[in-house]
């Protein structure tokens, strides 16, 4: 039998990436395959994206938002408007490799019970360059559900390195507004590994770009502010709450657990709701650091950003 829709839909989310996503539209232009379509969602950008997009013509299919609503809304917006079997997301300043489509269809086809497919990458500086190797170095694969049970994290990649399945993303979306700024995937990745099976693809198709505003690498940076560690602390209270709540009304009995959260508990800690001891030894028993190094680092980031908050209050 024909089919009647496109086997991908490739959803790109734009915010005041003008200078940026000409890469990121060219590259899911630029496919090795033929059975997709391009949806474009500007998240009401201030800078020139729109003519940008405009000039794309029918090659992309747009979507122009009036208000700015954040990552949640542009998938949101971009989920509503497609119309394929497997969903990629492509944040704007971010680039596909030109096999991504067609190693994804393979694997998806292999494995029909997976609901999430996820890849590796490069990092790339903001003119494009290479300047890291292959990541994320540890990443989930096969039926997770017990490991995110535990420690309540995903330890997916970044959001252009995932792909669901239509399916399971009807039965989750749209995001609630609370969760739309910023790491909307996030309780998409958990959910995924609690409710359908994961499949790693070991082997890069896409680069990541570094340019002083991301959050998925560059979170240290970003929550190095103490005020910014507190919206962090408040923020993960209420992703867990949509996890939850989402789990409750698709009938299962699974939760996730937030003290098990590792960077929740260290933000805890910071501001002293939680104990050194209960840092500490969590710190030192949880798996799901890289290496020793990794996780001396999470350990010495609380402590110093604990100190200061200290030495702020009196």
């Amino acid at each position: 039998m024909q089919r009647t829709s496109p086997l991908f839909s490739v959803i790109i989310d734009n915010y005041n990436y003008a200078r940026f996503i000409p890469d990121a539209i060219n590259s899911a232009l630029d496919q090795d395959f033929e059975d997709y379509e391009i949806i474009v969602v500007d998240d009401a950008s201030t800078d020139h994206s729109r003519e940008v997009m405009l000039a794309y013509g029918e090659k992309i299919k747009q979507v122009f938002l009036e208000k700015n609503g954040g990552q949640g809304a542009a998938f949101n917006a971009g989920f509503q408007a497609s119309r394929g079997e497997l969903i990629c997301f492509l944040d704007a300043d971010d680039i596909f490799f030109n096999n991504k489509l067609s190693v994804i269809a393979k694997i998806a086809a292999q494995n029909p019970k997976a609901v999430l497919f996820h890849n590796k990458g490069y990092m790339i500086n903001k003119c494009g360059k290479v300047i890291d190797k292959i990541f994320p170095k540890k990443s989930l694969h096969g039926n997770v559900r017990k490991k995110i049970l535990s420690y309540s994290e995903s330890l997916f990649p970044p959001t252009s390195f995932l792909t669901f399945r239509r399916d399971f993303l009807h039965k989750i979306l749209p995001c609630t507004p609370f969760l739309n700024r910023i790491d909307a995937d996030f309780p998409l990745q958990i959910l995924a590994g609690i409710l359908g099976d994961v499949v790693e693809i070991d082997e890069p198709l896409g680069y990541y770009r570094l340019h002083g505003d991301n959050w998925f690498i560059n979170h240290e940076l970003i929550v190095a502010n103490l005020e910014t560690c507190r919206q962090f602390l408040r923020r993960t209270e209420k992703e867990i709450y949509f996890i939850n709540t989402k789990l409750a009304e698709l009938g299962s009995e699974d939760r996730i657990h937030l003290l098990r959260h590792r960077f929740h508990r260290r933000n805890l800690f910071i501001f002293n709701q939680l104990g050194w001891w209960d840092y500490l030894s969590h710190a030192l028993i949880n798996p799901n650091f890289i290496n020793m190094r990794d996780r001396l680092d999470y350990i010495i980031f609380g402590i110093r950003r604990r100190l200061e908050y200290n030495a702020r209050t009196g």
